[in-house]
């Protein structure tokens, strides 16, 4: 908040008056360039931290991501194993086949910076490639996240069937094609879900 005074002295004339003006026009503009100096400096502190944060986020998601890549893997060798037993089900009723196997991994990204940059306005002070950059990246996890709840959701809908049934169950033909149909679905998801991992993996790089 700027004050502005009164002069102590009287003023004898307009030369007065005009000097008087003129250091209060300096005064309020030195004053204003003061404090936009100040809120320059603040600013650019807080867009240093959030970029510091963020940056030591991404690389920790990074490793995170990397760290996915071999359990999809292995889900999809297990998905293909139960289409697998369950072709040879359907082929051969009644016959004692291999046990099915529905697994499926949970996994999260760190969103702390993110989070707080939002909170703290970082973003309003960063510049517009940096800013979108950034936004990209936690677009694409927060994608990721609702695409491997997905493949939650249909491997339990698969293992759902079996699940019910006593350990001597032999599955009809109709319970077969179900779980087939529910492997497959799941099976399109992990996919869709390995391309996302490969498109988020690249733009962290980018960073």
């Amino acid at each position: 908040m700027l004050d502005v005074h009164p002069p102590h002295t009287r003023m004898e004339g307009f030369r007065d008056f005009l000097l008087h003006l003129l250091t209060i026009t300096i005064g309020l503009l030195i004053a204003l360039g003061l404090e936009g100096c100040v809120e320059w400096q603040y600013h650019r502190h807080l867009v240093r931290e959030a970029n510091d944060g963020l940056r030591a986020e991404i690389a920790q998601n990074i490793k995170t991501l990397d760290s996915m890549r071999q359990p999809i893997k292995d889900q999809q060798k297990e998905m293909d194993d139960d289409l697998k037993t369950l072709a040879e089900m359907r082929a051969h009723p009644g016959a004692k086949g291999n046990a099915l196997s529905f697994g499926f991994a949970i996994h999260s990204f760190d969103q702390t910076a993110w989070k707080t940059a939002q909170t703290t306005g970082a973003f309003a002070y960063m510049p517009y490639d940096d800013a979108s950059r950034y936004a990209d990246i936690y677009g694409g996890q927060e994608q990721f996240v609702q695409v491997e709840q997905q493949v939650v959701e249909a491997t339990l809908q698969a293992a759902a069937i079996p699940a019910s049934e006593p350990d001597d169950w032999r599955p009809a033909p109709a319970q077969i094609d179900e779980m087939i149909d529910r492997t497959q679905i799941a099976k399109m998801r992990l996919y869709f879900l390995s391309g996302l991992l490969d498109g988020l993996d690249k733009v962290y790089h980018k960073v």
